[in-house]
This record gives C-alpha cells, sequence and structure tokens, in this order.
C-alpha cells in the first residue's frame, strides 16, 4: 500500500504544481470526483490569519474531466465566492468548456495500471461508485474513444474587508463532460495566468502537453482517492 501511496502523492502533486509555484498562495483545497454517488460536490476553505483583508484575492480552479466522445461537448460550471462579500457574477461564475481545455487521448492503459496497483473492480461495482455517467466517460477513454480534458480558470474576487474569509466552492451544472477532480488555490499578489489555451488550438498551449504527460497519471491519483483514501477517512 505504501506504493499507492506514492503514487497517489506523485499525481496529486503534479496536478497541483502550478499553484504551489506561485507566491502568495494562502490555500489549496481538492474536490475529486464531486458527481459521483456519496460524495461531495461543495466545500469550503477558510482563509489563513496572514490573508490581507484590504487585498482582492485570486482564485485559480483548474479541473480535470473526461468526456464519452471523441469530440467532446458540452461544460462544467462552478460558482466560488467569499461568504458575506457582495461578488459581481463574472467574478463568481466559473465556467470549463472544450474549446478552453486541453484534449488528450488515453493509451488505453489507465484500467490495466489502476487493476495492478489498486486491484480489479467489476463493471458493475465500477457504475455503482462511480455513477453511470463518469463510469461510461471512464470506460471510453479506456478504450480510446472518449477524452480527458484539462483546464484551468483564473479568478479575481474582492477583498474580505471584516469577513471571516470562507471560500465557498461549488459544482453548479454540468452537460457533457464528467470532472474527476478540481482543484482551487487561493492567494493574494499577482494573479497567475490561466493555462487553458485561449486560441483555439490547443496543441499550441503548454496545458495541452501538460494533459498528455500527465492526464493518465492524475487520473490513476485521484481514482486512488476515490476508490482507496476516502474509505479511511
Amino acid at each position: 500500500m505504501r506504493r499507492a501511496h506514492i503514487v497517489l502523492a506523485a499525481a496529486l502533486a503534479g496536478f497541483i504544481a502550478p499553484g504551489h509555484a506561485l507566491a502568495g498562495v494562502l490555500a489549496t483545497r481538492t474536490l475529486p470526483t464531486p458527481l459521483a454517488p456519496d460524495m461531495q460536490s461543495r466545500m469550503s476553505i477558510p482563509m489563513p490569519p496572514n490573508v490581507d483583508p484590504n487585498a482582492p484575492i485570486w482564485v485559480s480552479y483548474r479541473t480535470m474531466a473526461l468526456s464519452a466522445e471523441a469530440s467532446p461537448i458540452g461544460e462544467i460550471v462552478l460558482d466560488g465566492s467569499f461568504e458575506g462579500v457582495p461578488t459581481p457574477i463574472n467574478a463568481s461564475i466559473v465556467k470549463f468548456t472544450p474549446d478552453s481545455m486541453a484534449i488528450s487521448t488515453s493509451a488505453g492503459t489507465i484500467k490495466q495500471q489502476f487493476e495492478a496497483m489498486y486491484g480489479q473492480r467489476s463493471p458493475q461495482e465500477m457504475q455503482t461508485l462511480l455513477g453511470a455517467e463518469l463510469h461510461a466517460a471512464y470506460e471510453a477513454a479506456n478504450a480510446g474513444t472518449g477524452r480527458i480534458l484539462d483546464g484551468t480558470v483564473v479568478k479575481t474576487l474582492p477583498a474580505l474587508g471584516t469577513n471571516e474569509g470562507i471560500l465557498l466552492v461549488s459544482v453548479e451544472r454540468t452537460n457533457g463532460l464528467q470532472p474527476v477532480g478540481i482543484i482551487v488555490t487561493v492567494g493574494q499578489g499577482d494573479p497567475p495566468a490561466a493555462t487553458a489555451p485561449a486560441d483555439g488550438n490547443p496543441e499550441s498551449s503548454i496545458a495541452y502537453w501538460m494533459g498528455r504527460l500527465f492526464g493518465a497519471f492524475l487520473l490513476l491519483g485521484l481514482l486512488y482517492w476515490f476508490f482507496v483514501a476516502r474509505h479511511k477517512r
């Protein structure tokens, strides 16, 4: 099992490395498989004592998702704002669409690697744990007919003022795309540049190549958390 922990730590470290490399990071939290049965689709992130109540706060949302389609369509919509702080809707609503995400194809080894590390699971058990839609996307990704998507959106939220400083993040709706993991990184200072492609040509972006390099490995790490680590809490 030690090997599994090492795999998970390395996978998640790769997933959130861009956020941790930034100065001024205040907090980072993970929302794994938010739409799977019995999983949480929302979370609260308290700010540390060193937060500046008079300075704006940037929030980086990195989302990894699966699509059962070779040409993904649809969207993932999140909402993020500080409790008690008036926030413009364009700052609180976070939208992911395929044209703003790096899209890659699995080499067809995700399932085999997962079973080698964590044991075999029947299709019925996988569908019960993941839910019908995420399971279908997972199977399609394994078969090479589905796709892995990876994108980042950065928002700037108003200063906290006298408010306590609790960031509320929730998955509002999805259509066509199945989120596997959402990493939320919060900080102050110069906001990071979003790494998702914005020019309609994902192969020209760093995010695209990072997605191809880390996609299957990260998915294994997140699946490990879902199937193994959560049962130890």
